[in-house]
């Protein structure tokens, strides 16, 4: 009724020529979602192959790290859409976390925006420091910080700070976040989600292990909600 309220407003559109107007509306966005779930998909559904690098120790999972269903998420922590996206990942793994492993990686837009190669670099040292699960409270935390302010930039040390307050010693952080390597590690992320086929953040695939490699059942792109998420993890525990 809102979609047709709209359309009334904005076009002056006689009752039935609204509801047709609105069923191609609602049309198209169901369109949207099935294509979404099957446009990696091949004839006869056969899947497209992963090209970006294999699922190792160093993406530090969390949920089940033994599962061949892995959630892989491209992302930059100044991205707001990002942002937005996180309680539907807190979510996701909060109902799958004993049947599907989570992975996160570094994709910082440097061009718009300017501090996200430094936090990425925080947390890869965050993970080297205090592990997985810290790496990824820390990550959820900064998210829900800055939803919260409505702010996505973080004032000089709060990054630091918010280590702190997790229990992480920043004495240790603040060596590996002077050490090149970290700053390589993000470099090397980039260029691997380049290579996978990210062209925007967030950028989540649901991949499913082979003998060769990946699989990849979806990319999900942007900050879709819930449902779609759902439909393609569960598809993916089918196969």
């Amino acid at each position: 009724m809102n979609i047709l309220k709209h359309i009334f407003a904005k076009f002056h559109l006689t009752t039935p020529s609204a509801i047709i107007l609105a069923a191609v509306i609602l049309g198209a966005s169901h369109l949207g979602y099935a294509v979404i779930l099957s446009s990696t998909s091949q004839g006869g559904g056969a899947l497209s192959s992963f090209k970006g690098r294999a699922i190792d120790d160093t993406d530090l999972l969390t949920g089940k790290t033994s599962s061949d269903v892995i959630v892989l998420e491209y992302s930059d922590t100044e991205c707001p859409y990002c942002a937005q996206l996180q309680p539907t990942i807190k979510k996701i793994k909060e109902e799958y976390s004993s049947k599907v492993a989570f992975a996160y990686r570094y994709f910082p837009l440097t061009q718009i925006h300017p501090n996200a190669f430094e936090e990425s670099r925080i947390i890869d040292c965050v993970g080297k420091v205090a592990g997985a699960e810290k790496r990824d409270k820390y990550i959820t935390t900064m998210f829900e910080e800055k939803l919260a302010k409505q702010n996505m930039t973080f004032a000089p040390g709060r990054k630091e700070a918010l280590a702190k307050e997790l229990g992480i010693s920043t004495t240790d952080v603040a060596a590996c976040v002077k050490d090149q390597a970290s700053a390589d590690i993000v470099t090397a992320s980039i260029q691997d989600g380049v290579a996978a086929g990210v062209q925007g953040t967030p950028a989540t695939f649901v991949l499913v292990k082979n003998k060769k490699g990946y699989d990849v059942v979806s990319l999900v792109d942007g900050a879709r909600p819930y449902e779609y998420f759902k439909a393609v993890i569960d598809e993916a525990l089918a196969r």
